[in-house]
């Protein structure tokens, strides 16, 4: 377990934050992060080897591990092999959505998204790990906002709108950016944290950064021409 609470660290008195520990429990993050997206890239490998028929079974198969991987997340080594499954699966299903991208011509609209998620996602992680104002308030704001999207989304499956459509991809990618910078937040604010809790933590920095690129995704594939749904 790796127990930041035995650090060297000291507390800056201005922000209650042990300076000294920040950076060990960003680079725990950042390296199963670095670690998770290495197996997503697997994992969409697998899913277009596999085709269309596995997109199913890796989306029950990612809410399976993540809900499995939220009760044994301080259990090693299960908690690490329940990390990078649940990143395998996830990438199995982004394979697929990205593969009906590039079969219908949008080669470049999957990389002017990519290369825009990494822009966005250093860029708020920068001012969320950096800031000095109190973001914790921001999380049930951004809590409302997803549920929100989430019932905006049920409704645009039956509703064929593509106003509705574009206007929901925008909000989600905004509010996955907001999402980023109050995680990275959380990461600045962490201290004392188990194995566990940096687990989870990198898991919500992952979830964040998959879903600013696909709310990208479907925005610039909107502009592109796509016109309509294509995941």
């Amino acid at each position: 377990m790796y127990d930041y609470s035995r650090g060297t660290g000291y507390t800056d008195s201005r922000t209650g934050i042990a300076v000294g520990e920040q950076p060990a429990v960003l680079g725990k993050v950042l390296g199963l992060l670095g670690f998770a997206f290495l197996f997503t890239a697997g994992g969409a490998v697998i899913g277009r080897t596999l085709g269309p028929g596995a997109f199913f079974l890796a989306m029950i198969a990612s809410f399976g591990t993540l809900i499995g991987l939220m009760f044994a997340r301080e259990k090693a080594p299960l908690n690490l092999l329940l990390l990078y499954a649940f990143a395998t699966f996830e990438g199995m299903a982004l394979g697929l959505i990205l593969d009906s991208y590039v079969a219908r011509g949008m080669g470049e609209v999957v990389l002017d998204a990519a290369a825009t998620t990494a822009a966005v996602s250093l860029g708020a992680g920068v001012y969320g790990y950096t800031t000095r104002r109190n973001l914790t308030g921001l999380g049930s704001i951004l809590f409302v906002g997803l549920i929100g999207v989430v019932v905006a989304s049920l409704v645009g499956i039956f509703v064929h709108l593509p106003l509705l459509y574009i206007g929901i991809s925008i909000a989600a990618a905004v509010l996955f950016t907001g999402f980023l910078v109050f995680d990275l937040n959380r990461v600045a604010q962490s201290r004392g944290a188990s194995e566990g809790q940096v687990i989870m933590l990198a898991v919500s920095v992952y979830l964040d950064i998959v879903n600013l690129f696909l709310a990208l995704l479907r925005i610039f594939g909107f502009a592109g021409g796509g016109g309509g749904r294509s995941d």
